[in-house]
């Protein structure tokens, strides 16, 4: 053993304190020290157990002490670091790295010494002095040795101009992690799951991706790029997959409105790059697997995909193009009825993502539909019994634009539900061969009953009318016979209060602008509906109280019926709304029309 006996220091390196024997016994380099005990040179120089065993014989040191200071080989390219397994990436080598402030303080004390710490490629900033470390690239085939008396030949003055230049900071969360779980200590749960090596790299390359954008190339990222990465990263792994999709759902957030189509890889970069193709870490870990999700869950891929190397088994999302590919539908058709089926924005970018599922009923839905111009031949009856359909909602058309949308107009209506009105008509109805004298058509029993023809057709779905038949080989409304006196006695309880038509007319507005309000109640600005419930099958007849239709229109108005009231231009209107700072208490976007408090409105604005 040699003599004097010199302690080996908790926080060295077991290359430092070799090279710290090698001066204060011979004042010769390491590898002449080495050498003279038969340690191989390159074997101390990569912390192989047998050089550090040899090396704690001659100098009365625990290897245990040794060892718990340096990454033991255990494979290619892999290492053991206090019970860690991690690959030379996660190592400072080949750089020597240093703290000028610790240098100087040696200087002060003795012999300088490495600290362990500094052969970790994450810590980048000193603790103590909380400024940045140096990195010294090899220059010679033994600078691998890291002997810093050598290869820091800066002393006294030369060295604090290096502290004053190094700048301060302090250290990165990322940094505080990783030393902190090397000493034992519990940390994110998340990333206490993954390997050393996964939990820094997919943090580091996070937040590349978020401080630098998917273009950055990670060859050219300095040190402090990567400690300002780590850091920004860190905001989210240390939140777990939570964190780690709200940065992900952030970055793809920012091709909402991009042109054309952009894949994963144009969206996610370098991320994706470091993802699919890592040389170094052949398993990125569970980032891999929540960034398949996002991936897969934001971005239309046809079955058979491969996302980062795991075959997509069936196709879960659709653009646009590819549904009317797929259901042979022209594309702007399909785009329109979208729109209204509010499975995607008015102005969708060419990549939105439309749920399989949810894309292929509309797409059917499309196949199925019936143009409004031809649906008085498809239910057999009038135009103007087709618009009371409407008005009640018996069937419900398709729009092609958002409420208020410039064009919004009823394009279609779904064949099956044409079907289904027509065969509940028709299931309440006996079949017979001809005309008799007492049973009329519906719009004769209508203008007989002096109700409106939809009326009529509530009573026989809600099963009011015991005689009502349909002439044997023909179909729809007109094919339908009803006794006029059985309608007369039923129309007082058929039809109290006011007609959807009837309501919207007093307001003044579409029945597209009326439902829309039906259908925000109880909102502030919504209309309530009383319905007739008909006791036999539950059809219900809606209906609506004067009261509540009066009330609606003394509180709120809008642009037309202001104009009217004051003899003025729509335009006008609108303009003087603008210019006094009068915002609608629910928009057009909303249901189709601006809506203005009544008691909002000074009189002065349109004398």
């Amino acid at each position: 053993m040699l003599a004097p006996h010199f302690p080996f220091d908790a926080q060295e390196s077991p290359l430092s304190y070799a090279a710290r024997l090698a001066m204060l016994h011979t004042e010769d380099p390491v590898v002449s020290l080495l050498r003279d005990f038969e340690i191989r040179p390159e074997k101390m120089a990569i912390n192989d157990e047998t050089a550090l065993r040899r090396l704690a014989d001659i100098a009365g040191v625990a290897v245990g002490d040794l060892r718990a200071n340096a990454a033991i080989p255990v494979g290619t390219r892999t290492y053991d670091l206090r019970g860690e397994l991690v690959t030379a990436e996660f190592l400072a080598n080949p750089y020597t790295v240093f703290c000028p402030a610790c240098l100087a303080e040696d200087d002060q004390a003795g012999l300088r010494r490495g600290r362990w710490v500094w052969t970790l490629s994450v810590v980048r900033t000193c603790p103590q002095h909380e400024i940045p470390l140096l990195r010294q690239a090899p220059l010679a085939w033994d600078d691998k040795f890291h002997e810093l008396d050598r290869l820091v030949p800066e002393r006294g003055d030369e060295l604090q101009a290096m502290i004053e230049r190094a700048g301060q900071r302090s250290v990165s969360p990322l940094q505080d992690y990783v030393v902190r779980r090397l000493d034992g200590n519990a940390g994110p749960k998340w990333l206490d799951a993954q390997t050393l090596d996964q939990a820094t790299r997919s943090t580091e390359l996070l937040g590349v991706l978020l401080a630098h954008g998917p273009a950055q190339k990670l060859p050219d990222l300095t040190s402090d790029h990567w400690d300002h990465a780590g850091r920004v990263g860190f905001e989210f792994t240390s939140r777990g997959e939570v964190g780690i999709r709200e940065a992900l759902m952030a970055q793809f957030r920012k091709f909402d409105d991009a042109t054309g189509t952009p894949g994963a890889r144009k969206i996610f970069g370098c991320f994706y790059n470091a993802m699919a193709h890592s040389k170094s870490l052949k398993d990125p870990g569970d980032i891999a697997r929540i960034f398949r999700e996002v991936i897969t869950e934001n971005i239309a891929l046809p079955a058979g995909y491969k996302v980062l190397g795991v075959e997509l088994t069936e196709r879960r999302l659709h653009t646009v193009a590819s549904l009317a590919r797929e259901q042979d539908l022209d594309p702007r058709t399909l785009s329109h009825v979208l729109v209204a089926a509010g499975v995607i924005p008015e102005k969708p970018p060419a990549h939105y993502p439309i749920p399989v599922g949810q894309g292929r009923e509309v797409a059917s839905g499309v196949k199925r539909t019936v143009n409004v111009i031809s649906l008085c031949k498809e239910v057999n009856c009038t135009r103007p019994i087709v618009d009371q359909l409407f008005a009640e909602r018996l069937i419900t058309p398709i729009f092609y634009g958002r409420p208020g949308a410039k064009g919004r107009t009823q394009k279609a209506v779904d064949r099956e539900e044409i079907a289904m009105l027509v065969g509940k008509l028709h299931a309440v109805s006996a079949t017979r061969d001809t005309e008799t004298d007492d049973l009329v058509p519906v719009s004769k029993a209508a203008e007989k009953a002096k109700v409106s023809a939809v009326t009529v057709l509530h009573m026989i779905l809600g099963g009011f009318l015991d005689r009502t038949v349909r002439l044997a080989g023909q179909n729809g409304i007109g094919a339908l016979r009803v006794d006029p006196l059985e309608v007369k006695r039923h129309a007082g309880f058929c039809t109290p209060g006011l007609s959807p038509s009837e309501a919207f007319g007093a307001l003044k507005i579409p029945r597209g602008i009326g439902w829309c309000l039906v259908d925000r109640y109880p909102k502030e600005v919504s209309l309530a509906i009383n319905w007739v419930v008909c006791p036999p099958g539950g059809h219900r007849i809606p209906r609506f109280d004067p009261a509540i239709v009066t009330d609606f229109k003394s509180q709120f108005t809008h642009t037309a019926r202001i104009a009217q009231k004051y003899d003025l231009q729509i335009g006008e209107v609108i303009g003087r709304l603008k210019r006094s700072g009068v915002r609608p208490v629910v928009t057009k976007s909303e249901i189709g029309l601006d809506y203005y408090r009544v008691d909002g409105l000074e009189t002065r604005l349109f004398a």
